[in-house]
């Protein structure tokens, strides 16, 4: 009997240990790439390179279409803060659809979203004027991106699989959070067209 015991305290002490070093490995590939690389399906990120505005964590209300705008005016303040040591600003990251984020990249001073990952023309946030971002999207239909009531990029909406995002979802917990002023979130859940952005 004891025996038997023992044996299932290995197996599962062998299970935890597989467990583990399957997330830090998850952790390691998606946190320690080239500085600033976009691979097309990911940010690399880690707790040093990122920052993020509180409660920026959401589910959205549909997984299969929907709508983030986020007006956003933070004070030039933030940029002298964290241009130093910080390369991305996390406005908003999905808790229910693997992989689709809003995130700013300081040091591009562009605007990063969706699955694939899109991005817009340079825009400096930090110039005192009131910006608005718009990301939609519609499974099986596309994905686009908006800068002030202007589409500024579209692809085609391609989800990622849960396992292609493991790192994501643990680094997420370890990045610092920091209010960088002037921001709003709203979600909607339905994809909207050019026409239709200018009623929200």
């Amino acid at each position: 009997m004891m025996k038997n015991a023992g044996v299932r305290t290995s197996l599962m002490f062998l299970l935890v240990a597989f467990l583990v070093v399957f997330a830090a490995g998850s952790f390691i590939a998606y946190t320690y790439g080239d500085k600033d690389q976009v691979t097309g399906n990911t940010i690399h990120i880690n707790n040093k390179n990122t920052i993020r505005v509180p409660d920026s964590s959401q589910p959205l209300p549909n997984e299969d279409e929907g709508t983030i705008v986020l007006w956003t005016k933070p004070p030039v303040e933030i940029f002298d803060q964290f241009s130093d040591a910080r390369d991305y600003i996390i406005f908003y990251s999905s808790t229910n659809v693997p992989g689709l984020r809003v995130v700013y990249n300081i040091r591009s001073s562009r605007f990063e979203a969706g699955t694939p990952l899109l991005s817009s023309p340079e825009i400096d946030i930090f110039d005192g004027q009131n910006h608005q971002f718009v990301y939609t999207f519609k499974k099986g239909v596309e994905q686009s991106i908006y800068i002030d009531g202007v589409k500024v990029n579209s692809s085609d909406f391609r989800p990622l699989e849960i396992s292609d995002v493991t790192g994501f979802a643990i680094a997420m917990i370890s990045i610092e959070e920091a209010d960088v002023g002037g921001a709003e979130v709203a979600m909607y859940d339905r994809f909207v067209t050019e026409d239709e952005l200018k009623e929200i």
